[in-house]
């Protein structure tokens, strides 16, 4: 009874803090707000990515067998840290974003203006995400108010999604410049910061393996690890939208199509 009050709870309190970001992100547009179908819907298909994700990862981690999760462990403990959270985590689940992102852009392909829509379904798709993991992953009370700068991860690694596809499609609109790069940057770039943050904090090995072996020197840089990426993880997202509250006119003013 109690993990399902602070379930909830995680839930209420990540839908609190990225809902009021994300308003906010709306009241920006300046051709005009976007309808609530178009505000919402992103962020079920977020919520479904999480769900299906995760339930897939677990899947795809059973259905490999005792003799390839030998062989994984006899890797280098720097190799499992950064291709653990790759293949299981940040490769998986960016994957799927990125198909509810391209699905929701398909629904509304008529009304999708510019480059900030673009940004704003990228954001909440990654709410989406966020709220669902929260509440999956809610196990401490204490945990919830930890996790409280961490938060929007998720929604700014969706937003440079968005950011880089709206790029893409503005160019090929207007033959602006390169459209593939933009394209490939959308899944490459937030699988890679996706991949450094798993690697210092839930996929650590050389704390884990450092602590349990008693290896100091293996422990310590680990653990500066883990800091400088928890650290650069927080600015990160943060300074992500505090850029896009700033260039906001520049990416309203990219148009992609007319809507009447």
């Amino acid at each position: 009874m109690i993990t399902i009050i602070q379930q909830i709870l995680a839930g209420l309190v990540t839908v609190g803090v990225l809902g009021c970001l994300y308003m906010r992100m709306i009241k920006r547009e300046k051709a005009g707000k976007i309808g609530i179908p178009q505000a919402l819907l992103p962020i079920i298909l977020g919520i479904i990515s999480e769900l299906v994700g995760s339930r897939a990862v677990v899947f795809w981690m059973m259905s490999l067998g005792e003799g390839s999760r030998a062989k994984f462990n006899e890797l280098p403990v720097v190799a499992r840290q950064f291709l653990s959270p790759f293949l299981f985590a940040a490769f998986p689940e960016e994957l799927i974003k990125l198909i509810m992102v391209i699905i929701t852009l398909c629904v509304f392909r008529k009304n999708v203006k510019n480059v900030y829509e673009y940004i704003l379904i990228g954001a909440a798709v990654g709410i989406g995400f966020s709220i669902s993991e929260d509440y999956s992953y809610a196990s401490e009370l204490a945990g919830i108010f930890v996790r409280l700068p961490m938060m929007p991860g998720h929604m700014a690694m969706d937003m440079l999604m968005g950011e880089f596809l709206g790029i893409a499609m503005y160019n090929k609109k207007n033959n602006a410049g390169s459209v593939a790069i933009f394209n490939i940057a959308a899944f490459v770039v937030p699988v890679i910061i996706h991949t450094l943050y798993d690697a210092g904090t839930i996929s650590n090995y050389m704390v884990f393996e450092g602590a349990a072996n008693e290896n100091n020197l293996m422990l310590t840089i680990g653990s500066i690890y883990a800091l400088v990426v928890v650290v650069g993880f927080i600015i990160y997202s943060f300074r992500m939208i505090a850029r896009f509250k700033k260039n906001g006119d520049k990416f309203n003013n990219m148009i992609i199509s007319e809507v009447e």
